[in-house]
């Protein structure tokens, strides 16, 4: 079983009754529901302790969850457009375009017109938003490292792939065919 600080769950992989074959073939015949196989419970008890974990180092700056993934996205690419920023975020359109008329009066971004699309603002980080970012960051990776301290760093890396490619932010890159480390034998043509 492994434990973090907010749930509990059986690992199948460190079972001692069987191999993981025998683990994953019971998984596939169980057809019963329970909150502790659910990927969507999970999900939302581990947002919820993502949030709880960094909410309060980000209200000490000042600032929402919601609010610094803005900063965030702005520190990535600055003059994003309100779309591009509801894609990068996932923070729905209405709720993003009012956080970000408040930034702005808050000082933390600006509005201006967009270098691609005359009839578009781009939103750019000012200094107080790129210092408001800078001064927050540490707190969400210590929130980060805090929720992920009891995974070895290949459960960390799995677990971090696994989050992009449910949320829907992973990119297959291609790679390369690998070469094979046996050398194939060059059959030779018989000559008539």
């Amino acid at each position: 079983m492994i434990c973090t600080r907010y749930f509990c769950f059986v690992d199948p992989l460190a079972t001692e009754s069987g191999t993981k074959a025998a683990v994953m073939s019971k998984q596939e015949t169980n057809t019963e529901f329970t909150l502790s196989r659910s990927v969507t419970h999970l999900l939302h008890r581990a947002q919820q302790a993502a949030v709880n974990e960094s909410a309060n180092g980000l209200a000490d700056k000042g600032l929402t969850i919601r609010q610094f993934a803005v900063l965030a996205a702005l520190n990535d690419e600055d003059g994003q457009s309100q779309s591009s920023l509801v894609d990068v975020t996932g923070i729905d359109r209405s709720t993003l375009a009012d956080m970000v008329s408040r930034m702005e009066k808050t000082g933390l971004v600006q509005r201006v017109k967009s270098k691609e699309d005359a009839r578009a603002k781009a939103v750019s980080l000012t200094e107080a938003g790129k210092k408001a970012f800078e001064g927050a960051a540490p707190e969400v990776m210590e929130a980060d490292e805090i929720l992920t301290e009891e995974l070895r760093k290949s459960r960390r890396e799995s677990l971090l792939l696994s989050l992009a490619i449910i949320s829907g932010d992973y990119e297959e890159e291609e790679e390369e065919p690998r070469k094979s480390k046996k050398k194939k034998k060059k059959k030779k043509k018989k000559k008539k």
